[in-house]
C-alpha cells in the first residue's frame, strides 16, 4: 500500500491515468445491463466521489501532487466555462415563475439550513464532542457544502479552493473530508426518499390545490428544447473547446492575481479576505465570462457536445476531490450528520412552505429540492420519476444552481457565518 501510494506521489502522470481510469470504468460499468439499476439508484457522480474517497480511506493515493494543482487551476475553470457556454438563459426564463421561485426558495432554505445546522452544532464544540479548532473555520466547510447543496459538485470544489488555506491546514482537511461524508451520505438519502415521496404527488398537489396546468405548459415548450440539432464531436471541434477553455482559463487566472492584489490594498476584514482571494476571482471571472459567451455564436460549440466535454473535465475534478477526502473523518465526527439532517430539514421546511404560497405542484418541489442538493445528474432522474416526460425541467433548474451557486455560498453563507461565529 504505502508503496503504490508513494509511486503515485512520484510520478503525478501516473495518478492523472489511476484517476481518469477510475472515471472511465465506471462509465463502463454504468453501461453494462446487469448494473443499470444500481446506476439509476446511485448515478455515475456518486461513485465518482465515492470510490476514490474509499481508496483514499485505505490509504493509496498520496496527500499531495502536482496532479491535484492542475486539476484544481485549470481542468476546473475549463470545465465551468465549457458548461456554462452551454446554458440557455431564454430557456431556463420559459421554465415559469413558479419553477423558478421554488428554485431560489429552496437556495434560500440551503442558506438558513446551514446556519441552522452550525447553531445545531454549538452544543457539541461547547461540550468537548467536536474539536475546537474546527470551531473558527466551521464556515469554510459549510460553505463548500452549501455551494454543493446549491449548485453542484464544481461549485463545491471551487468554493473549498476558495476559502481553504494553502497548503490546507491538518483541521480544515479533516472538516472538508466529514462535509463530503454528510454530502454523500445525507444528500443521496434525501434523494431516495424524494424519488420515494412520488407516489403522493396527486395528494399533494390537492393539499395545497396546486395550479398543475403549468406542468403541461412546461411540457410543451420543454419538447422544443428537445429537438435541439446535436451533431456528433469532431476532433477539430473537441480540440477547439479545450484550446478556448484552456487558453481563456490561464488569462482569467492571471487576472485574478493581479486583482487579488489589487483588493487587498483597501480591504482589511479578514473573513472577506479569506473568501476574496485568488481562487475565488478566478471562479467568479470564469462564471460571468462563461454565461456571456452563452449569449454568442460560441454557444453552437454545444451542439458539438461542449458540455460533454465539460462534465469529462468535472468528473476528473471530482475524483481528485475523493481521493483527497476520506471516510475516516466521519466516523470521528458523526454530529456533523446531525448537522446535515437538520440542514435540509430546514429547506424541506422553506420548499412546503413556498410551496402552499405559489400553489406549486409537488413535481416542482421535488425537482428543485434535487437541483439544489444534487445537481445536474440527479436532478433529471428525480424529475423523470415524477414526470417521466420531464427530465430536461430538472436539467435546466440544475443549470439556475450551477449559476447561483458559488456566488450564494461565497457571499451568504460565508457572511452570515461571520455574524455568528
Amino acid at each position: 500500500m504505502k508503496d503504490f501510494r508513494a509511486f503515485l506521489g512520484a510520478y503525478p502522470m501516473g495518478l492523472f491515468a489511476f484517476l481518469a481510469g477510475i472515471v472511465a470504468l465506471i462509465y463502463l460499468a454504468s453501461e453494462q445491463r446487469k448494473l443499470k439499476k444500481i446506476f439509476d439508484i446511485l448515478p455515475c457522480v456518486f461513485w465518482v466521489y465515492f470510490i476514490p474517497m474509499a481508496l483514499a480511506t485505505f490509504g493509496f493515493f498520496p496527500e499531495k501532487s502536482p496532479t491535484y494543482d492542475l486539476l484544481r487551476d485549470y481542468a476546473l475553470p475549463s470545465s465551468l466555462l465549457l458548461l456554462f457556454i452551454s446554458v440557455s438563459i431564454p430557456d431556463i426564463i420559459k421554465l415559469g415563475p413558479r419553477a423558478l421561485g421554488m428554485m431560489f426558495i429552496g437556495s434560500l432554505g440551503i442558506i438558513v439550513g446551514a446556519i441552522a445546522g452550525m447553531f445545531a452544532m454549538k452544543p457539541f464544540f461547547a461540550g468537548g464532542l467536536l474539536p475546537q479548532e474546527h470551531f473558527p473555520i466551521l464556515w469554510k466547510g459549510v460553505s463548500s457544502l452549501s455551494a454543493s447543496w446549491i449548485g453542484g459538485s464544481a461549485n463545491m470544489a471551487a468554493v473549498w479552493e476558495s476559502v481553504v488555506s494553502d497548503p490546507p491546514t491538518q483541521p480544515e482537511g479533516q472538516l472538508y473530508s466529514a462535509m463530503v461524508a454528510v454530502d454523500v451520505i445525507v444528500a443521496y438519502s434525501w434523494m431516495a426518499l424524494v424519488i420515494a415521496l412520488s407516489v403522493f404527488q396527486k395528494r399533494f398537489d390537492a393539499w395545497i390545490k396546486a395550479d398543475t396546468g403549468i406542468i403541461e405548459v412546461v411540457n410543451q415548450r420543454m419538447k422544443k428544447v428537445q429537438e435541439g440539432s446535436a451533431k456528433f464531436l469532431r476532433t477539430d471541434k473537441f480540440l477547439y473547446m479545450i484550446s478556448l477553455a484552456l487558453a481563456l482559463s490561464f488569462v482569467c487566472l492571471l487576472l485574478s492575481r493581479g486583482m487579488e492584489k489589487f483588493f487587498y490594498g483597501f480591504i482589511t476584514n479578514g473573513m472577506i479576505r479569506s473568501v476574496l482571494k485568488e481562487y475565488t476571482i478566478l471562479i467568479v471571472l470564469i462564471t460571468i465570462l462563461g454565461i456571456g459567451l452563452s449569449f454568442t455564436r460560441v454557444r453552437r460549440l454545444e451542439d458539438y457536445g461542449a458540455s460533454r466535454v465539460g462534465y469529462a473535465l468535472l468528473y476528473l475534478v471530482l475524483a481528485r476531490i475523493g481521493a483527497m477526502a476520506n471516510l475516516n473523518a466521519i466516523g470521528k465526527f458523526p454530529y456533523y450528520i446531525l448537522m446535515g439532517v437538520v440542514w435540509v430539514g430546514v429547506h424541506a421546511l422553506f420548499l412546503i412552505v413556498g410551496a402552499r404560497l405559489l400553489r406549486s405542484p409537488m413535481f416542482f418541489v421535488a425537482t428543485s429540492s434535487q437541483a439544489n442538493i444534487g445537481g445536474t445528474v440527479s436532478a433529471p432522474v428525480v424529475a423523470a420519476a415524477y414526470q417521466p416526460n420531464l427530465a430536461i425541467v430538472g436539467l435546466l433548474m440544475a443549470v439556475v444552481g450551477n449559476i447561483i451557486g458559488t456566488f450564494l455560498a461565497l457571499f451568504g453563507t460565508a457572511l452570515l457565518a461571520q455574524m455568528i461565529f
